[in-house]
């Protein structure tokens, strides 16, 4: 039955190809909206997804969004509509909507195909809005016991030099107890390169943050001091340039966890529309 219907589909986009019209087909149908080649192929190069098939994925889900949008009634007002136009434009760097116009022209595009995908916007911004961001809430309680574990974890910034033998090792311990820069020797003598290139750089670290022959030396060796392990491939001549304790910046927290807490609950909503919708797909 599938392959019959998809035949059928087909027939439909190659029938009007002796015409001399452009070839299109479904290549998905969307809770009961098809999805057309030349939608995805436009969707593919408007949001610069060179693989066909993600792209197509993508749209799907984003086509999911616009169905229940559609099916809890909600709509977006021309104001609403015209308001969103006038900050795009004025976002994009256009000096008047004239000219943003004759930009659109050029590449064939007209001010109806942007309200019209603005208006697409909106509508999944109010569907989230509705469904994910109005049940989402941050804590005093949460905020500060996130205060508490950074207040309590120091931050040290670390570089290291990685070397395979022992006497390179001696030797780079020996320029540095001479007084020459740890950045200089790091890129001079270590043989992990990718660190060597930034003087020996690898971040800012917390306790358990990295292997443990590194985490044990880091955190045995004084701010400011060297100190030379030995790992299962070679030696590290660790440098903890500096430690602090991060301070409780609230509003940065509670802007952090806001953050963390839409991102999981907008996936299990997509995940649950996706889960009920009804999705077939011919590409």
């Amino acid at each position: 039955m599938k392959r019959l219907l998809i035949l059928i589909l087909m027939l439909i986009s190659f029938s009007a190809s002796s015409y001399g019209k452009v070839v299109d087909y479904i290549v998905a149908v969307v809770n009961g909206q098809p999805i057309l080649y030349s939608e995805l192929l436009e969707y593919a190069r408007n949001s610069r997804i060179r693989d066909l098939r993600v792209a197509r994925d993508s749209l799907i889900e984003k086509k999911i969004l616009l169905t229940e949008a559609e099916a809890e009634g909600l709509t977006v007002s021309d104001e609403a509509i015209k308001n969103a136009l006038e900050n795009f434009i004025k976002n994009s760097g256009f000096r008047s909507r004239e000219e943003f116009e004759k930009a659109l022209e050029k590449e064939g595009l007209t001010i109806d195909d942007v309200k019209k995908k603005l208006k697409e916007q909106l509508l999944v911004a109010k569907l989230i809005g509705r469904n994910v961001k109005s049940k989402i809430h941050v804590t005093d309680i949460e905020i500060e016991k996130v205060c508490r574990e950074r207040q309590s974890k120091p931050i040290r910034e670390v570089y290291y030099i990685f070397v395979k033998d022992r006497a390179k090792a001696d030797k780079v311990m020996e320029l540095l107890n001479s007084g020459v820069p740890f950045e200089k020797v790091a890129k001079e003598y270590s043989e992990d390169r990718a660190t060597a290139e930034k003087g020996g750089y690898i971040g800012k670290v917390t306790k358990g943050a990295l292997i443990k022959p590194l985490d044990i030396a880091v955190w045995a060796a004084n701010p400011g001091s060297y100190k030379l392990v030995q790992g299962k491939n070679g030696y590290y001549i660790v440098y903890v340039k500096s430690e602090r304790v991060e301070g409780c910046n609230r509003n940065r927290i509670k802007e952090e966890l806001y953050t963390q807490k839409f991102q999981k609950a907008l996936k299990e909503y997509v995940d649950s529309l996706k889960a009920k919708a009804s999705v077939k797909v011919y590409f």
